[in-house]
């Protein structure tokens, strides 16, 4: 198991297993964040709100649900939405809210979606 938490500890995420890679994208909003994503298949990953549910938000072509935690604002995870094709359904979790000693050594690419 691989646990990611907000800041306030209200927002647990557990997957199935480490990630195999991070990516950092350019886009519009994903710079903005400065998020640093990981990657999985929807029944890999566990979302437990211990206290408030996560809120989101949506924008350009409606695809991607971008969600923080509504107490301590830190953005968690993002989750494609009934708009995408069944093949095209991912979770990427914010591995910016893991502890910085279990991401060493995982690989980091760059994403160009400025361009998309």
């Amino acid at each position: 198991m691989f646990k990611i938490q907000c800041h306030c500890g209200n927002v647990e995420i557990l997957a199935t297993k480490r990630p195999e890679s991070l990516a950092s994208c350019n886009c519009s909003i994903c710079r903005r964040y400065a998020a640093l994503w990981a990657y999985y298949e929807p029944e890999m990953i566990t979302v437990d709100c211990k206290h408030e549910n996560t809120q989101f938000y949506l924008w350009g072509d409606k695809e991607v649900e971008f969600h923080s935690c509504p107490r301590c604002a830190c953005l968690t995870h993002y989750l494609t939405t009934e708009k995408c094709d069944d093949d095209d359904k991912i979770i990427a979790l914010n591995m910016r809210m893991a502890k910085p000693e279990d991401v060493v050594g995982i690989p980091r690419r760059e994403i160009n979606g400025a361009d998309y």
